[in-house]
């Protein structure tokens, strides 16, 4: 990708691909794509989606702070908001924003 590009959807040395499995953000994200994240984000931001890390799992998710808490959320409807508090938040990182994904890259 062109380093100018890549610039400009956040910090290009910070960025990592990593492949999508599941359905929990359908519509916009489906099982089998590749998404973009700057890991130079580690921080909530409203209506953002971010690749998050809990326990040994990495989930792709809407996050928002919650009274003492975090909250993870899918936009699939199938699927319950995760809600974290507590030792819960021991094991929680967020790993960075998702800015772009591909979907049939191959």
């Amino acid at each position: 990708f062109p380093r100018a590009w890549l610039a400009r959807m956040g910090n290009p040395s910070k960025m990592v691909f990593m492949d999508v499995v599941g359905d929990s953000m359908e519509p916009d994200i489906h099982d089998g794509d590749m998404v973009l994240v700057d890991q130079s984000v580690q921080r909530p931001i409203p209506r953002a989606i971010l690749a998050v890390g809990l326990d040994d799992a990495i989930y792709i998710k809407r996050v928002e702070n919650r009274g003492g808490g975090i909250r993870l959320l899918s936009d699939n409807p199938d699927y319950s908001p995760m809600e974290l508090y507590g030792d819960e938040l021991s094991t929680f990182r967020i790993i960075g924003k998702v800015v772009w994904l591909c979907r049939d890259c191959s």
